[in-house]
């Protein structure tokens, strides 16, 4: 009984007991696949580039269990080593295009002025190109491999996250609190990292995990393209790339990589909703509607003599 009161406590008095359900099983979900790349090849039950002549092609069995390829390795030990290298991947991205976003969006949407104007002018610049495709064929210039296609994947993702965010930081710009900031002579570091970034750092996660999703099926688009890292290396779109030949007559091959990335998909969704509906629950996103009731509050304190 002890423990059992214990625990319905817990859930009165914990912000994160009351999450959705849905943000609970993404969150699971996501952290399966997240243990899965942390481990890479130590978790996979055979070596991943094992090569075994007399296992080509085999179906799903309790040796293999979801068969192997047409080198004979394990489809199942590629994929859980291909998690480090995908995920990995997409997180580098995620953050170097997020860091931007976050540096040169909410930079525009709290200065204003010629400083905006010019950063949304370039924004609309990088908008305006066909990222995926302007990724594919730059390495098939450059003749792909990992640090080319991370690098061109942060320069063209980052201008729809920029947008947003600048859009929510001019919104926070135009509150009582930020002005009498800025009267006060606080600089636009200090107001920029301290007071407008914790107001829009909900909706931040919540672009961070969209982002990472796009970022995954890009990396393991151009990797099946043959556009990405060395074949050598275990990657999903490398494994799909492998198992492409095969699908009438092992569909194994790619059934059991397509679901890999649709948990994935499924999880990091479900999660990133769970968080929406949690933050607007709680009031913690801030939009558009609230700003009238966010700035009747700063008048209100303003004009109070206490």
């Amino acid at each position: 009984m002890c423990w059992r009161a214990a625990w319905i406590h817990a859930q009165r008095n914990s912000r994160w007991c009351n999450m959705p359900k849905t943000a609970w099983l993404g969150g699971l979900l996501t952290g399966f696949y997240v243990v899965l790349a942390l481990g890479g090849a130590a978790w996979a039950p055979v070596p991943p580039d094992r090569v075994d002549l007399e296992a080509i092609l085999n179906a799903p069995s309790a040796a293999h269990p979801m068969g192997t390829d047409h080198l004979g390795r394990d489809v199942l030990s590629r994929l859980i080593a291909g998690a480090r290298t995908t995920l990995g991947l997409a997180a580098l991205v995620a953050a170097l295009s997020s860091l931007a976003a976050i540096l040169l969006g909410g930079l525009g949407g709290f200065a204003g002025g010629w400083m905006d104007a010019f950063l949304m002018r370039l924004v609309d610049a990088v908008l305006a190109l066909p990222g995926f495709l302007l990724a594919v064929c730059l390495l098939g210039l450059l003749g792909g491999g990992w640090l080319p296609m991370v690098l061109l994947l942060s320069a063209v993702g980052w201008a729809p996250l920029a947008r947003i965010i600048r859009n929510e930081a001019a919104v926070v710009r135009s509150l009582d609190f930020v002005t009498a900031n800025r009267a006060a002579g606080f600089s636009l570091a200090r107001n920029l990292l301290f007071h407008v970034l914790p107001h829009i750092l909900p909706s931040m996660l919540i672009l961070l995990l969209n982002a990472f999703l796009a970022d995954v099926f890009a990396i393991v688009s151009l990797s099946f393209l043959g556009l990405g890292i060395s074949p050598q290396i275990p990657e999903w779109g490398a494994v799909l790339y492998d198992g492409r030949s095969y699908f009438f007559s092992n569909p194994w091959l790619l059934i059991f990589p397509s679901l890999a990335i649709a948990g994935l998909a499924l999880g990091l969704h479900a999660f990133a909703d769970g968080i929406r509906e949690y933050c607007d629950n709680k009031k913690l996103l801030f939009t558009h509607e609230r700003l009238p009731r966010y700035a009747a509050a700063g008048r209100l304190c303003a004009s109070d003599p206490t």
